[in-house]
């Protein structure tokens, strides 16, 4: 990982005062990065960008002026704000017409068929959508990094087993995580089922029932691989969307965090044409801090140039490489 060097463009971070925008605020600080901060809250907000002595923008997400005064200079927007299906739009739209690199953390699949659906304007202007550099930017390159193990790639098949707690933000997430219903990819085409079983995936301890969720990477991972079947499954149960639940720490701190001293784990487990099927293994920290360094990762290389048009996945931009810049990811072959 480069730490504490100057980058050539400036970053705007929209949605900075929340529990993960904090860190993250705080991470591109510690690299170094030029930036500035901007959302809703003036508070908040001056209160981050006096300690860390940036600028600071508050407007709301559909604020077209606000949006044109803050872009203005910046190379990239990271978007932090969720639920997403709230602000995606709007900051995309935002930064195509102000020629700037949109990159969020948003781990709902709409929102990735969006910036999908934008990719022919986004060419255009010469700007890059890359959603989901949060879970993704680990997520995709250990699929490009297990497909390189067989010939013709033709299935995927992948787990993730996420140890930590859940933001407030998060949790307002998941409903449309979960409401996007089970999604696979079928030859090629993306299959809404109206039920799927259960899967046992192997983790490091023996088989684990793990159920079928909409991570995205029918989308993300089919980016930048191109593999015609993906079958998703999650190990946890998602949260409800309920604001009145005694599991959610109003103050944007992490829902049990007692679960937060067990690596989150991803398993890729990929069959080639010829019926060989390898599986590697993707650990890294609990919680939120793998979030953290790979968005601000993602917005490092942003800034200095490293970038292509339109619609993109961690992988489709950065390879199998990118791994090797997230600090505490551990990439295990398991065949």
């Amino acid at each position: 990982m480069t730490d504490i060097q100057d980058t050539k463009g400036t970053l705007l971070i929209y949605g900075a005062t929340g529990y993960t925008g904090t860190m993250i605020s705080h991470e591109a600080a510690r690299r170094g990065i030029s930036f500035e901060i901007a959302g809703r809250s003036a508070d908040k907000l001056e209160l981050l960008a006096r300690e860390l002595d940036i600028p600071y923008h508050v407007f709301t997400v559909d604020d077209q002026a606000g949006w044109e005064t803050a872009l203005a200079g910046k190379t990239a927007l990271l978007n932090i704000a969720g639920p997403f299906s709230e602000t995606a739009e709007l900051a995309i739209e935002a930064c195509i017409k102000a020629n700037v690199h949109y990159i969020d953390i948003t781990a709902e699949v709409e929102i990735y068929r969006l910036a999908e659906s934008k990719d022919k304007t986004a060419k255009a202007a010469g700007v890059m959508l890359l959603p989901g550099a949060g879970l993704f930017a680990t997520y995709d390159p250990l699929v490009l990094h297990t497909a390189k193990r067989v010939k013709d790639p033709v299935k995927l098949r992948a787990a993730f087993k996420y140890s930590g707690g859940f933001t407030p933000g998060s949790i307002a997430s998941s409903s449309n995580i979960i409401n996007a219903g089970i999604l696979v990819r079928k030859n090629g085409s993306i299959e809404k089922l109206t039920e799927a079983p259960s899967a046992a995936f192997d983790f490091g301890n023996g088989p684990e029932d793990c159920f079928p969720t909409p991570l995205g990477g029918v989308v993300l991972c089919y980016r930048s691989t191109g593999i015609p079947d993906i079958e998703e499954y999650f190990q946890m149960a998602l949260p409800a969307n309920d604001p009145d639940a005694k599991t959610v720490d109003t103050q944007n701190k992490e829902v049990n965090a007692d679960q937060a001293e067990s690596p989150s784990l991803i398993v890729a487990e990929i069959t080639g044409a010829d019926g060989k099927i390898v599986r590697s293994l993707a650990e890294m920290p609990s919680g939120y801090l793998p979030t953290v360094r790979s968005a601000i990762e993602v917005a490092y290389r942003v800034l200095n140039g490293d970038h292509k048009a339109g619609f993109q996945s961690p992988g489709s931009v950065y390879g199998e490489e990118l791994l090797s810049s997230l600090p505490g990811v551990n990439i295990i072959d398991l065949d």
